[in-house]
């Protein structure tokens, strides 16, 4: 193995770029108004779905909001349409959506009616069209913000007017699972307690199977004086408890779970943000789960406030968040940031230079990735995506679309331990020829 070192180390004295891995830009279409992205999923490249508003302004005294639909076919985007539950005071917004398969999906939000406090809405496409579903109502108010799968269960999350007469928090969690046609609705411990303006709003929720899901949002007490606060929650199969993460988020008082990807029951991600108290800066907050504990990973420091809103992953070693971040101007630009399997590094995204641009959600599909969100200077709404890399640069081993010393040092890691990547001739044995294999590949390049 030593004897191959030299001769691999002298390629990577120069840096050689790998094939093209830029994500490419797609408007969704809009004929009116402006349109923000809050959710995307699908099972194939060819029917994909974003779901959320369309807001239009007839100054001076109106603005509405309505329920956004659009589908992909696997080369443009088209918009579908939506049921809009909201028909005196028209506000009504879908936050999520969750792809069963090409002819089952379910769609969620939040809607005004006629009178009375906001309500959670969902609606399901039946293969030819998008239906409105039974929600929960409950007194006084609730909002469904997130749908997730946990094996074969699907959950719907959010928050609630609690019920409960004062000093008990006015708004609870809400958590709901799909019963058929309808909704179960599942009590979740609060972790903000007291305080007639305190809230618990879930974000994500994901589980690895049906006994084993977690949830997570934000938190405010205005009784014992904390938050916003991350919170993150757990199902074992019989009910949802509240995980502690005082000690693993750096402020109790600005920070939140916007995002969870569950790969395993001992491998999970979750992203949002958390709050620099030396800088005094928002900064994007990563936590993973390794079975045991809720850990703190490391992230890119930024000079201004940035912060993250979706994570998904294509594997272990390749995981994506994206979110937003400001310079000096103060204004939001897209970010988005990749887990090599060591470390969580700033990825380059298409060339949005606007001045108010997110990103909200993310999906991988058949291992193309997609982002989601919003643009200031293009009223449609904006969908990234980029075609899985690795599949045509094999030498770039940690999927950055360059070959440098970085892949090299993978590769010779991945070597020492035995590990499958690095049996580049399948061979089952790691020998000269999967080094002679490598070296080959690499000083070849990539297209």
């Amino acid at each position: 193995m030593k004897s191959f070192i030299p001769s691999m180390l002298a390629l990577t004295s120069g840096i050689c770029l790998a094939q093209n891995c830029d994500w490419v830009l797609e408007t969704t279409p809009n004929p009116e108004g402006n349109v923000m992205l809050f959710g995307i999923d699908g099972n194939s490249t060819d029917t994909i779905w974003t779901v959320g508003e369309q807001y239009i302004f007839d100054f001076p005294v109106q603005f509405d909001s309505y329920n956004y639909i659009a589908r992909w076919d696997g080369s443009s985007w088209s918009q579908s349409e939506a049921p809009q539950p909201s028909t005196l005071r028209i506000s009504q917004n879908l936050s999520d959506v969750l792809s069963i398969d090409n002819n089952d999906a379910i769609a969620v939000g939040t809607y005004n009616p006629d009178s009375g406090p906001s309500l959670a809405q969902s609606m399901r496409w039946d293969g030819s069209s998008w239906e409105l579903m039974q929600s929960p109502v409950i007194t006084g108010g609730c909002a469904f913000r997130a749908i997730g799968k946990a094996g074969d269960d699907i959950w719907a999350c959010g928050s609630k007017f609690s019920e409960l007469p004062p000093p008990a928090a006015s708004g609870y969690p809400l958590a709901a699972r799909l019963n058929g046609d309808e909704w179960e609705v599942f009590f979740v411990p609060p972790l903000a307690e007291t305080g007639g303006r305190s809230f618990n709003h879930i974000r994500a929720i994901e589980g690895a199977s049906e006994d084993d899901a977690w949830a997570g949002g934000t938190a405010q007490d205005t009784g014992f004086g904390f938050g916003p606060a991350a919170m993150m929650i757990r199902w074992d199969g019989s009910q949802w408890s509240q995980y502690d993460l005082r000690d693993t988020v750096q402020s109790f008082n600005f920070s939140s779970v916007e995002s969870i990807e569950v790969l395993t029951s001992d491998d999970a991600w979750a992203a949002g943000y958390d709050y620099d108290i030396d800088r005094q800066v928002t900064m994007p907050l990563i936590l993973h789960w390794d079975g045991n504990t809720w850990s703190n990973i490391p992230v890119p420091i930024f000079e201004h406030s940035a912060e993250l809103r979706a994570i998904t992953a294509r594997s272990s070693d390749d995981i994506y968040a994206s979110g937003t971040k400001t310079f000096g101007d103060g204004y939001p630009h897209a970010l988005i940031l990749h887990w090599d399997g060591n470390e969580w590094t700033e990825v380059p995204e298409s060339n949005l230079t606007d001045y108010g641009t997110w990103f909200r959600a993310m999906a991988t599909v058949e291992g193309e990735l997609w982002s989601a969100g919003q643009s200031n200077d293009l009223s449609p709404g904006i969908t990234q995506r980029q075609e899985e890399c690795s599949s045509e640069c094999m030498p770039d081993l940690n999927r950055d679309g360059v070959l440098d010393f970085f892949d090299v040092s993978a590769f010779l890691t991945a070597y020492s331990a035995r590990e499958q990547i690095a049996d580049i001739t399948s061979s089952g044995t790691w020998d000269f020829f999967d080094v002679s294999a490598f070296l080959g590949a690499f000083a070849t390049g990539c297209p």
